[in-house]
């Protein structure tokens, strides 16, 4: 029996994987001689009004990812036929999911799973920059290579935040698996950076400790835990996980996304300084090979020369009581804003500041929730004051596009409202406005809400 071929090129030679969104196919590019996997759409998506306008939309973003920790998007097109059936052609991926090594090792050593991780992170940074998020992380959409890599698989329920895009719902579909799903997901509202991290805190708590966090009879009652029901404490099912790991896993996992940490760079920081030991396991058979001598090439041409303080990314080597300290400074602050807990917040940041550096991604979380806390409290000049600075250094540090910069800009165009300088404001987010513009488009969601605020600005 001849096998199907599609795209005059790309045959399918057996079904290896089936979701709820699409089918993967073991397949053989005829033109260039390699393995490849062919991803359809499953038949009752097909019929969708310009569901393969946005299948294909999805598969040109992804392919601008480039990222090494994702599977290489070959080509796309369609099935001819009525109606058109969209597909993907992309890197054929060898290795085991996560779902395979807990279902042969159960939980797994602390620095494997901070290994797989902090991996994971990176890739999700990756992602996120581009504003697409996975919304369907679970282990057996990680898989664990040979070399030691670690490829997130099928971003199938990736949304491209584009004005021409909206969410896919359907009577009877499931966007997402419930075992993995964050609160704001359940509840049907806005997916953001920190909903892919919950599902990752939730795959880390799994592999930590072999039992499945959140569960129950039916999807129903597993979706209301999701809500509702608090993650176990990972240091009680692990003891021996250090303080600083049980406490970003556990920060993952806060039902509020604005509880959890700022974003995936945060989290590949506080997992990379666990990882370890991926060679421990039998599946791992190829860490003397190329993938090992160009990541260790690249980390090393990443090191920052003495005497220079390190903009990017947390201090490995930051003592645990300053940064434990700061995060509970903040966590007090979400709980109640008050005039102490400022003040408690304010005292901290000031201890840690010569400790972690400014540009510390915490210090600047914790930067920025103070003067949030000020805006929030009608003090508008402090809380000016505050995001001033912010701007210049993080601007400095990061350039003028960084999602940082931008929500700071946001905060401090408020101030100026308040304070009676609606002029100023709008001057100010119209600048913002024209080069974001620029840079990403009309239709980029960032620059949809600069809009939006300066109307509101001028209606009121």
């Amino acid at each position: 029996m001849q096998p199907e071929v599609v795209g005059g090129r790309y045959e399918l030679r057996a079904q290896i994987g089936s979701g709820g969104m699409g089918r993967v196919y073991d397949g053989f590019d005829r033109n260039l001689k390699r393995r490849i996997a062919v991803k359809f759409t499953q038949p009752s998506l097909d019929g969708e009004p310009g569901w393969a306008k946005r299948f294909l939309r999805e598969a040109e973003v992804m392919a601008r990812l480039s990222h090494s920790g994702l599977p290489a998007i070959y080509d796309a097109g369609l099935l001819p036929g009525s109606p058109e059936r969209p597909y993907l052609v992309m890197e054929f991926v060898e290795g085991v999911t996560f779902d395979e090594l807990l279902a042969s090792y159960g939980a797994l050593p602390i620095g494997v799973v901070a290994a797989l991780g902090a991996q994971t992170a990176a890739v999700l940074a990756a992602a996120h920059r581009h504003q697409v998020f996975h919304r369907d992380l679970k282990p057996s959409n990680l898989m664990l290579c040979p070399d030691g890599t670690v490829k997130v698989l099928d971003f199938g329920l990736a949304l491209v935040l584009d004005s021409d895009v909206t969410s896919y719902t359907t009577t009877g579909t499931t966007l997402g698996t419930p075992a993995f799903m964050a609160p704001e997901q359940v509840e049907g509202k806005a997916v953001v950076p920190q909903t892919d991290l919950y599902a990752l805190g939730l795959v880390l708590h799994e592999m930590l400790t072999g039992k499945r966090v959140m569960t129950g009879g039916t999807p129903f009652v597993v979706w209301q835990n999701q809500i509702h029901r608090p993650a176990p404490e990972i240091a009680t099912a692990r003891p021996e996980i250090p303080v600083e790991l049980a406490e970003l896993i556990m920060r993952m996992l806060a039902k509020s996304p604005g509880q959890r940490p700022s974003d995936a760079a945060v989290v590949h920081a506080g997992l990379l300084r666990h990882a370890g030991g991926l060679g421990s396991l039998p599946e791992v058979t190829g860490l003397d090979g190329p993938a090992l001598m160009y990541a260790l090439a690249v980390g090393a041409a990443e090191k920052p020369e003495l005497g220079h303080e390190d903009v990017t990314d947390s201090s490995p080597t930051a003592p645990d009581s300053e940064r434990s300290g700061l995060r509970q400074a903040v966590e007090r602050t979400r709980e109640l804003s008050d005039e102490e807990s400022a003040s408690r917040l304010k005292t901290v940041v000031d201890a840690v500041v010569p400790v972690l550096g400014a540009h510390d991604r915490e210090v600047v979380e914790a930067r920025t929730r103070l003067a949030d806390l000020h805006l929030e409290t009608s003090e508008y000049r402090e809380a000016a004051d505050l995001y001033r600075p912010l701007i210049d250094e993080l601007t400095e540090a990061w350039g003028p596009y960084d999602d940082r910069v931008t929500y700071c800009q946001r905060q401090l165009a408020r101030c100026d409202v308040a304070a009676g300088d609606a002029r100023g404001a709008v001057q100010r987010l119209q600048r913002l406005h024209t080069q974001m513009a620029i840079r990403y488009g009309e239709q980029d969601r960032r620059v949809i809400e600069l809009a939006a605020q300066i109307r509101n600005i001028r209606a009121d």
